[in-house]
């Protein structure tokens, strides 16, 4: 949390910690770095990460992601969206009932769905029948990310 911290509006900090984030060669490093870059403030994520968004997003949803998919995707939660990502989306209502994703990564994608859907009426829909496909024994994690999808696509 400290080296976070300090990395408060250090654009240089922050992008060689991107860059570290990056090495699929030391997945140590790269689970390290995605760590202390989610851990940044939402203002420090929207200003030095949103150049990268489409980075992030083919990392998110890369099948050879060396470490947790929750920790991109939990960068991208702090994203502005004015749109959705297509290929984002289309990941998260495709993984987010996958029993081989961890309930962290599925409860973020959750969310993300959810912020991506509420604006169109047709994509909370389909939202909806994902969720309600899900089983009803899904952990506690799971089961709030559900009960909050529902209440903000509902709004």
């Amino acid at each position: 949390m400290a080296i976070a911290g300090n990395l408060h509006y250090d654009e240089c900090g922050i992008e060689a910690m991107f860059t570290a984030m990056k090495q699929a060669d030391n997945p140590r490093v790269a689970y390290n770095a995605a760590w202390v870059l989610s851990h940044l403030s939402k203002e420090d994520k929207r200003i030095y990460l949103l150049p990268h968004y489409e980075e992030l997003v083919d990392m998110a949803t890369s099948a050879e992601l060396c470490f947790r998919r929750g920790l991109i995707l939990t960068i991208l939660t702090d994203m502005p969206m004015d749109e959705p990502d297509g290929k984002l989306l289309d990941f998260c209502l495709t993984h987010l009932a996958a029993p081989k994703e961890s309930d962290g990564s599925r409860s973020v994608m959750i969310k993300l769905a959810a912020r991506m859907c509420k604006p169109y009426p047709d994509l909370c829909k389909e939202l909806t029948l994902c969720l309600d496909m899900m089983p009803q024994d899904s952990s506690p994690s799971i089961a709030a990310a559900k009960r909050n999808a529902l209440k903000m696509i509902r709004k």
